[in-house]
């Protein structure tokens, strides 16, 4: 390969690297998602070395009714974190094997940590040695039983520290639904916008006397509520109830629960949090329009550029082509 071509493809490598560098970006994790820690084939899988830090598990309640929520939640400390500081945390229902994530012994996870639905959830971490808190949201099986549920974190979130650690296993007690008592299923909220209405709708079983919906912004001491109403469309055995929280002049974060009531007898939901931001903004095409044409506009004159370069005639090249 010429000197010629070696200059024409390295200005070709130079724009494409101009035209890539803020279009893909590494992170420093892996990413928030739902997979087994053994998995086979997960990036997560591979690390053999234990780490230091201290780990606990916890639950909001020592036992559930099928069906009913309950918040597992997990403290983390560590003294050692990779160049990225990033501490990443699986929930799991066992330490060894595959299918190790809790929905395969029939939890559902409501809310994970940053609002969304993974049993592994990468967060900031607040230095070595300072305890970070992740908290889930499940909603128990469908069947009763002692339920085993463990964290494992995975920090220091490159390869460069990808240590291990595991928490105790604790057991939850999932119980049958008593006769009578109420049940709730609802997906949870998690975002909304300023200015806006936030929707709510659960299905609600046996509350004959009212579904009620508790909400306050974070930071508040006391909930506001607001009585839930049936718009289901048939009698039946479920009954769809719905409200809507009061749109909100701010950024910043909400909290709410359920509570369905029977007389005496009532059910409710763990605390879903909500993350209020502004409204997007309409991206302005004509300015991604201009932006486009500089760019290829930009190609063109390097593309010119180096092909008149490579047409020059190199030094002698005329004598060599006399002589032939």
């Amino acid at each position: 390969m010429n000197r010629r071509t070696v200059t024409f493809l390295s200005l070709l490598v130079v724009v494409a690297t101009l035209l890539l560098v803020n279009v893909r970006a590494y992170t420093g994790g892996w990413g928030d998602s739902a997979l087994d820690y053994n998995c086979g084939s997960s990036c997560h899988i591979g690390p053999t070395n234990h780490g230091t830090g201290v780990v606990e598990i916890s639950a909001n309640k020592p036992s559930v009714i099928t069906g009913q929520g309950i918040v597992i939640a997990a403290n983390v400390t560590e003294d050692q974190l990779g160049g990225d500081a990033l501490v990443g945390v699986f929930l799991l229902r066992s330490a060894s094997g595959t299918g190790d994530s809790p929905t395969m012994d029939g939890w559902e996870i409501l809310q994970d940590p940053k609002g969304g639905a993974n049993n592994y959830v990468e967060i900031v971490s607040p230095g070595p040695g300072a305890t970070v808190t992740f908290r889930w949201t499940l909603k128990a099986p469908a069947t009763p039983g002692d339920y085993t549920l463990l964290v494992r974190v995975h920090h220091g979130s490159t390869a460069r520290n990808p240590l291990w650690e595991d928490s105790a296993a604790f057991v939850v007690t999932v119980t049958p639904i008593p006769p009578g008592v109420p049940s709730i299923d609802h997906t949870p909220v998690s975002a909304g916008y300023v200015g806006q209405e936030i929707p709510v709708e659960a299905w609600v079983v046996n509350a004959t006397t009212g579904v009620f919906l508790h909400w306050r912004r974070a930071g508040e001491a006391d909930f506001q509520s607001i009585e839930m109403t049936n718009t289901s469309e048939a009698d039946g055995e479920r009954w769809r109830y719905e409200a809507a929280i009061p749109a909100q002049g701010a950024k910043g974060g909400l909290e709410y629960y359920l509570v369905a009531t029977r007389d005496s007898m009532y059910a409710d939901t763990p605390t879903f949090t909500v993350t209020i931001t502004p409204v997007p903004v309409k991206p302005d095409v004509s300015a991604w329009i201009v932006q486009l044409v500089l760019v290829v506009e930009s190609i063109a004159i390097v593309t010119f550029a180096a092909a008149r370069y490579l047409s020059r005639p190199r030094p002698g090249e005329k004598e060599a082509d006399r002589d032939g």
